[in-house]
């Protein structure tokens, strides 16, 4: 992927950075994770199909989204039900999956493509998925999952909303509590503090991610955290909060889609002040970079996760033109494996992969014998690690010949061989 630090628009931005500076807000550039258009739908929709396949009967789909709130900011019903103490059977219309909460601002967000997905989805799987029903078509097509699809778990106050929205509505809890219905949230990504917010609801909702979201404490060791978390502070062109300088709540993320920059991300990459602060993605648009976002250059990323994995001949890639893209994916995993934790999300934090994959890769591993059960090195899994780091050069060396080609200077008629 071309480097963010290499870019002319990337360049600009670090010079508003002091000299000394400079070299930190390139590092924080750097391990942005930058996720394309195709990468964003591709993934959430396989990560939505392979998640709801055992469903025993149709899931229901949402676009993630603001709900409006009534008086003491609580949030307004998902259907609308009666006004008395019983039976209080909800009726009317589904939810729409695209309703701006404000009348004067009338912009869609990332409910608008996650709203697309969905209603392609349903199309092509019509007898498994159907798009924000009603409270009869809940009843007549037996719909047994409510799933609730968004890009990214920040802080999970948008989804825990969501979820208390529908949890207001008698039916939604007379359904859960029947064991008709069960919840869950599938993100592109997700960080730990929004996860742990949104699987508190009191509909016990499951979270399944395509990737996990990186945080500035993730992705740099404590003292280089601490020097950028301090730069984010110290230039953040609003008012210097050691919280909200990070982003909302303190997220600190460092993901970008190629439809918008998250408000969870430090506000020096996408907040403006004028005639004070440029930022990168100025009002959370990510126009003038998009291009980018699908350059995505295989062997320099390898390298880096694998310096970060203590892989040093491993990180050299000499390796890496030797190798099939399935078989650069499976030694990454296999060098994720030499050392703990060794669960799915954190492998994906390890390599970059995306955790469906890892999933995949991990059950062939198995399968090879290469790793074990509990997800250990077997000797054949150390073995394939070994090989690829004794791999002293990708380059073939070709003579070169100074001879000019041989190009005949008299034409003979062929000779008929006698009999």
């Amino acid at each position: 992927m071309s480097r963010l630090s290499k870019t002319e628009v990337g360049i600009e931005w670090v010079k508003q950075f002091s000299v000394d500076e400079q070299s930190l807000a390139v590092k924080l550039l750097d391990e942005l994770t930058l996720v394309g258009h195709d990468e964003f739908i591709d993934g959430l929709r396989q990560r939505i199909i392979d998640k709801t396949n055992k469903v025993p009967g149709m899931v229901a789909l949402y676009a993630e989204r603001e709900i409006r709130r009534g008086k003491n900011r609580v949030p307004n019903r998902l259907y609308k039900e009666p006004y008395r103490k019983k039976n209080r059977r909800a009726y009317g219309g589904g939810p729409q999956p695209v309703l701006p909460t404000k009348n004067y601002d009338l912009k869609v967000g990332s409910e608008g493509i996650i709203s697309w997905l969905i209603s392609e989805l349903c199309t092509e799987f019509p007898k498994k998925f159907i798009c924000h029903p009603s409270p009869k078509q809940i009843r007549t097509k037996k719909v047994r999952k409510f799933i609730l699809v968004t890009d990214l778990i920040g802080t999970g106050n948008r989804a825990f909303e969501y979820f208390e929205s529908a949890w207001r509505v008698a039916s939604v809890k007379s359904w859960k509590s029947l064991k008709l219905w069960s919840f869950g949230v599938i993100a592109y990504s997700g960080s730990d503090l929004g996860i742990k917010r949104v699987m508190s609801h009191k509909c016990k909702p499951t979270v399944d991610l395509v990737k996990p979201c990186p945080t500035i404490t993730s992705e740099f060791d404590l003292p280089l955290s601490i020097s950028i978390k301090n730069l984010c502070i110290n230039y953040d062109p609003i008012d210097h909060d050691s919280k909200e300088s990070l982003g909302y709540k303190g997220s600190g993320a460092l993901i970008v889609f190629s439809h918008g920059c998250p408000n969870n991300c430090p506000r020096i990459l996408h907040k403006s002040v004028k005639n004070k602060w440029i930022a990168l993605f100025p009002k959370r648009k990510t126009s003038k970079l998009r291009r980018i976002f699908s350059q995505e250059n295989s062997k320099i990323t390898l390298e880096k996760k694998l310096k970060k994995l203590h892989e040093t001949r491993l990180a050299k890639g000499y390796w890496i033109p030797k190798t099939s893209v399935e078989g650069r994916k499976i030694l990454m995993i296999l060098a994720a494996l030499r050392r703990g934790p060794r669960f799915s999300e954190a492998i994906a934090r390890k390599t970059g992969l995306t955790i469906p994959e890892i999933e995949i890769i991990i059950e062939k591993a198995k399968e090879w014998s290469w790793i074990s059960e509990k997800l250990y090195l077997t000797a054949a899994g150390k073995g394939q690690l070994s090989h690829a780091r004794k791999i002293k050069s990708s380059i073939v060396q070709c003579q070169k010949n100074s001879e000019k080609i041989y190009f005949p200077k008299l034409l003979r008629a062929p000779q008929i061989a006698s009999s």
